[in-house]
């Protein structure tokens, strides 16, 4: 009989578990086993192992009592740790934190518990979520799987590198500049930023109502959808598995401005086997697109996290305050960003309201008449410009060039998405020839989450499964 936890993946779990191939017992206890074996990744903050392993017995009891059976029964899933849960303490990455439990789970993790799913710890983090390579001053750097002296990318490089290195089948991200999107692509996983408001808010820091949204992470995108369709609220649907005809816009100048050669010959090697599929490649950049994003993106964030972290500080029932948490902070960096957005001076609010009732609207209608003008079904481009750097690189050379802001263009392909509330998704597309995971980003309109990971999982299964990382 072949070995159940060999295909450590969520749709897989849950079905040998249902099957009982394997106990919910046993595959904690591989969960347990493969964070201890792996540890020198630093991808956990927090682990009870004593209480996943009760979890997973009461699950197999409630099995055994001839219970109905939730469609994540038994399975293990990683949190990134700046979503609440009542039961493990909710950091933030941040010293302030380190043992502060919120009153309640995030709404988010409910849904998860109510499908049957068991927390497998959780994860590490930029400090605060402020930060794209995960390399997080307290509680320490988190490393790829792939190249262990690399970054996963940011902030939910923990989540990323676990389900990277199999530790676990799946968990959750954050994703307000493209937290999920990043790391996903860095450790050649699959990632989903959903259409905001797609599934319920609340029990995340820093909070950021507009732009922000917890996303799933898991090896392919056949477990995001069946995550999607728990964190959503709907079924789980993967209709679309012929490309032929599908129209995917490709904007050139926006979204390959500077790209890394190495990534640009993986990512032409997708467009090609996309190509060879049927879809229809429209080579079109978006106008008057870039500049709106700017005006828009950091004036929303800043404002938002501003006024509703008084609010998450309540909600979560915590002794700690506002000022105390930026005291305590331990990267300079991430200090600095987060006094400054807490000390905005009045006319922010001006900007605020300028960038959602007159900037907003109009990088919506540039979006929609771009679908529309060319009959399209997703968007696609690289997910990051370049794979994966050295921890602590100040610089990143692309192409024989170094360049002192171009770890800031990691989120530049992901941001306007956090503006209009669109779905986003990035599965891997192969590996550089030096081995680092590139991903194939689909983007679509607000609404079109199932059909973007039905697409996704098309090419998936033509493109096959990227090799995993030989880790010790």
């Amino acid at each position: 009989m072949s070995n159940p936890l060999k295909d450590f993946t969520v749709r897989n779990l849950s079905l040998a578990i249902k099957q009982r191939d394997v106990s919910a017992e046993e595959v904690a206890g591989e969960v347990i086993a493969r964070c201890e074996l792996h540890a020198k990744y630093n991808t956990l903050i927090s682990q009870d192992p004593e209480g996943l392993l009760a979890a997973a017995r009461a699950a197999d009891q409630h099995q055994s009592s001839g219970a109905k059976l939730g469609p994540l029964h038994g399975v293990p899933l990683l949190i990134k740790d700046n979503i609440d849960t009542k039961d493990l303490p909710t950091t933030g990455g941040t010293p302030a934190f380190e043992n502060d439990y919120p009153r309640k789970d995030a709404p988010v993790v409910r849904r998860l518990l109510e499908s049957g799913a068991i927390i497998a710890g959780k994860s590490n983090l930029h400090e605060c979520a402020v930060g794209a390579t995960s390399d997080n001053s307290h509680y320490g750097i988190v490393h790829n799987p792939y190249h262990f002296d690399y970054i996963p990318g940011g902030s939910s490089g923990g989540t990323a590198a676990a389900i990277a290195a199999r530790m676990v089948p799946g968990g959750l991200g954050t994703d307000t500049y493209g937290s999920v999107r990043v790391p996903s692509a860095m450790c050649g996983i699959a990632g989903f930023r959903p259409s905001s408001g797609r599934y319920p808010g609340g029990g995340v820091f820093p909070p950021c109502h507009t732009r922000d949204t917890v996303g799933p992470m898991a090896q392919n995108s056949a477990d995001l959808a069946l995550l999607d369709g728990i964190l959503s609220g709907t079924e789980s649907n993967l209709d679309v598995t012929d490309l032929k005809g599908v129209r995917l816009g490709l904007p050139h100048r926006i979204f390959r401005e500077q790209l890394d050669a190495r990534t640009a010959r993986v990512f032409d090697d997708a467009v090609d086997l996309l190509k060879e599929l049927g879809a229809v490649i429209v080579e079109a950049d978006i106008p008057e697109f870039s500049d709106l994003t700017n005006k828009t993106a950091q004036q929303i964030g800043s404002f938002e996290t501003k006024r509703d972290m008084p609010a998450y500080f309540e909600t979560r029932g915590t002794d700690v305050t506002i000022s105390r948490m930026i005291d305590m902070i331990a990267s300079p960096i991430v200090k600095v960003r987060i006094a400054g957005i807490m000390s905005l001076k009045p006319e922010a609010e001006e900007a605020y309201e300028k960038a959602m009732t007159v900037h907003r609207p109009a990088i919506k209608k540039i979006i929609r008449d771009y679908y529309n003008e060319h009959s399209l079904a997703a968007i696609i481009f690289p997910t990051s410009p370049f794979p994966a750097v050295e921890v602590h690189d100040e610089v990143v050379t692309i192409n024989g060039e170094t360049d002192k802001t171009a770890m800031w263009r990691l989120l530049d392909n992901l941001t306007y998405q956090t503006v209009v509330g669109a779905p986003s998704l990035s599965v891997p597309a192969g590996l550089t020839t030096d081995g680092l995971p590139v991903g194939l980003n689909f983007d679509g309109l607000p609404g079109t989450d199932q059909q973007i990971l039905a697409l996704g999982h098309a090419f998936e299964r033509a493109a096959g499964p990227l090799p995993p990382p030989s880790i010790s």
